[in-house]
């Protein structure tokens, strides 16, 4: 295993062996990050086949448990705040363009890839359009800018915000040391009134509207938790010892937080007229202590995990090196996957999985073919020439290898 932090979307996988300069740049693996991204992306799927297999629009029971896993978005874009710092804030070779150069070709290339298939196949071809193609390019580079080809391709359009800022976040955070408490509590105030806009304000009719109607596509409404990320990693021993031995307080903040965010959805429904399904859901300022909380709770527990794999759990370390190793492209495949097992139709215009299984098991069997058909596709696809641009991943050998 590569001894430098994953980094997302290109992490571990067949390298060659540094030279000597190399190796005395790169910091320790931390597997505690293997173990969070893994969680996140699994919690992701479930959560995109749940509103998929359940009644989204008019169930407050899935409304309530898919507001919590909004956390998902916002663990990883902390995540990618604290693993890009901890590589290269103390890096004194630091190149902006190289850093550009490095990183964000592969991340736009399978995006612009993706974007093309997914509005083909599923925007066009199921939707008996496949004629119109040429005539509908505008539609396409609509798509593109947006970033609404697929409803989770937004999210490589915010990595690639993310990776195109970060070198002004490490500039930010190196000046500023000594004083990143006030960094923090500056980006918690932004992100408030943020949070307050989106929900209270309605910018006047033009560009403006539509920039604020995808302003989820942007690093906007994710700065505070991606600063969060990178001042962790500026301080990780100070948090580490933070951390270590306050399971219990972390758990009930985590319930805590996860408790007032549900009861205050319940009160905004019965008592407020709320719709049950709001698009904006992700955005409530209600909300935010719990997306604080889950990541604090989430990296609390992959550093306990980290701890003691080795002698604990060697298979499920494994498991984890494995899964987090192809999360990035399962993400990029999985809504495909999901599009085609939900296509089946009975003769009532149903889905054909929830009209023969009783839930939960309909949505737990989706699920789970999900990653499995998922995990094969991307094994198929790591083994082709381009895999690296086609998967964000290094291309694997013919045999395949856990």
């Amino acid at each position: 295993m590569s001894s430098t932090v994953a980094l997302s979307p290109v992490t571990t996988g067949t390298t060659t062996a540094p030279t000597a300069p190399q190796a005395a740049r790169k910091r320790p693996y931390l597997h505690q990050v293997d173990l969070v991204r893994t969680t996140t992306f699994a919690l992701v799927i479930f959560m995109h086949v749940l509103t998929s297999t359940t009644a989204e629009y008019s169930s407050m029971g899935t409304n309530s448990t898919s507001l919590l896993l909004h956390a998902t978005r916002n663990i990883f874009f902390a995540l990618t705040g604290f693993v890009l710092m901890y590589q290269y804030l103390d890096r004194p070779d630091f190149s902006t363009t190289s850093f550009w150069r490095r990183r964000m070709k592969l991340v736009i290339v399978p995006y612009l890839v993706w974007s093309v298939l997914y509005w083909v196949i599923t925007g066009m071809w199921l939707n008996g359009r496949f004629g119109d193609i040429p005539t509908s390019l505008g539609e396409l580079g609509k798509n593109l800018l947006w970033g609404t080809s697929a409803y989770h391709l937004y999210f490589l359009l915010v990595m690639l915000q993310a990776y195109l800022l970060f070198p002004l976040l490490r500039k930010l955070i190196i000046r500023t040391r000594g004083h990143h408490g006030v960094v923090l509590a500056v980006s918690a105030a932004l992100q408030v009134t943020v949070l307050c806009l989106i929900s209270y304000w309605h910018p006047p009719a033009g560009l403006a509207t539509e920039l604020w109607n995808h302003l989820y596509a942007t690093f906007i409404p994710y700065q505070l938790l991606i600063v969060i990320g990178a001042i962790a990693a500026a301080h990780r021993e100070r948090v580490s010892e933070l951390l270590r031995g306050r399971g219990a307080l972390v758990a009930c903040a985590f319930l805590g937080s996860a408790a007032f965010a549900i009861g205050a959805y319940v009160h905004r429904v019965l008592v407020g007229g709320a719709p049950v399904w709001s698009a904006n859901s992700a955005f409530e300022l209600t909300l935010l202590p719990f997306l604080v909380a889950a990541v604090i709770a989430v990296y609390a527990l992959g550093l306990h995990w980290a701890t003691y794999r080795r002698q604990h759990q060697p298979v499920f370390s494994k498991f984890v090196s494995y899964a987090s190793n192809r999360s990035f492209p399962v993400f990029l495949v999985h809504v495909m996957v999901l599009t085609f097992l939900l296509r089946p139709q009975t003769d009532a215009g149903e889905k054909w999985f929830v009209a023969a299984l009783p839930q939960p098991f309909a949505t737990i069997t989706v699920y789970l073919l999900t990653l499995a058909i998922s995990l094969m596709v991307v094994e198929v696809l790591r083994r082709l020439p381009g895999a690296l641009y086609l998967t964000g991943r290094p291309r694997l050998p013919l045999r395949p290898t856990i």
